[in-house]
């Protein structure tokens, strides 16, 4: 029986191991860059939404009159 020896390391895999060492840090804080992204684009989001939603409560009481009309305005005359 023949000993078969560990397989020798490729260029490609060596490669792969230093990339890795080397990277790891940096792929870290990308991630973690990434994850701070995605939470300031939901608060924003919470506030766009919370914007359009007081603007629409604005339109819908400027399309209703403030007050109601005085009782006994003249309707449709001048007033003498």
């Amino acid at each position: 029986m023949h000993f078969v020896g560990p397989a020798r390391p490729t260029v490609t895999g060596a490669l792969r191991t230093l990339d890795e060492v080397l990277l790891r840090r940096g792929r870290h804080r990308a991630v973690r860059n990434a994850w701070a992204a995605v939470q300031e684009d939901r608060a924003r989001a919470e506030v766009r939404a919370e914007a359009e939603r007081a603007l629409r409560a604005v339109a819908r009481r400027e399309e209703r009159p403030a007050l109601p009309p005085p009782a006994g305005a003249w309707r449709g005359s001048v007033a003498p």
